[in-house]
């Protein structure tokens, strides 16, 4: 069983996870809907929404797999003191 203070560690990092995801979310969104919106005033738009989408995507699966990261991070850390006596 992990302690405590590591329990309490993990549950911060992923409270400070989820916040930023959420704070952060807004302004990238703004930043690249301000670029397709640029890219079509330039006539440039069909080659740029791809590239935007991806960026939306690897943006998003940052914190996916941070968080998934914290979890396996967790039941590693959960079975750290156990171990075999001979």
């Amino acid at each position: 069983m992990p302690s405590a203070k590591a329990s309490i560690s993990l549950g911060t990092f992923a409270f400070i996870n989820l916040v930023l995801f959420i704070v952060l979310s807004t302004p990238i969104g703004d930043i690249f809907n301000m670029l397709e919106t640029e890219a079509d005033n330039q006539g440039v738009n069909a080659d740029v929404t791809p590239i935007i989408e991806t960026f939306r995507t690897i943006f998003g699966l940052m914190f996916v797999f941070s968080m998934v990261g914290l979890i396996i991070w967790f039941f590693l850390g959960s079975h750290e003191e156990e171990y075999e006596e001979y």
